[in-house]
């Protein structure tokens, strides 16, 4: 009986750690505790797979918005408003978008 409750706990703490974001890094919580998912319907996850843009490596464009430091266009139908106002790019384990938040006017 210990050791199918250790394996349960064991496991729960791996899945935590996954899709946990911890403010002391800076990360955003309501990327990981939001039910965002990105074109894949995968979840968006948080801090270990989202990084946070500069405005100059964000330029909106006709066609979409360029990503310079990725080399990048990200249709604007695929860009979520950003909650915290800051511009965040979530990828997956290959490194390809999974979603991308961005502070859209005044709010």
């Amino acid at each position: 009986m210990r050791s199918i409750i250790f394996l349960f706990l064991t496991v729960a703490l791996l899945l935590t750690r996954v899709c946990f974001a911890h403010d002391a890094d800076g990360k955003p919580n309501w990327i990981a505790e939001g039910s965002y998912k990105g074109q894949d319907g995968v979840h968006c996850c948080g801090p270990s797979d989202c990084e946070q843009l500069s405005a100059d490596e964000v330029q909106v464009r006709p066609d979409g918005i360029w990503l310079t430091r990725f080399k990048e266009l990200v249709p604007f139908e695929q860009a979520t408003p950003s909650e915290d106002g800051r511009t965040w790019r979530c990828h997956n384990l290959s490194g390809e978008r999974r979603c991308f938040f961005m502070k859209y006017g005044n709010t």
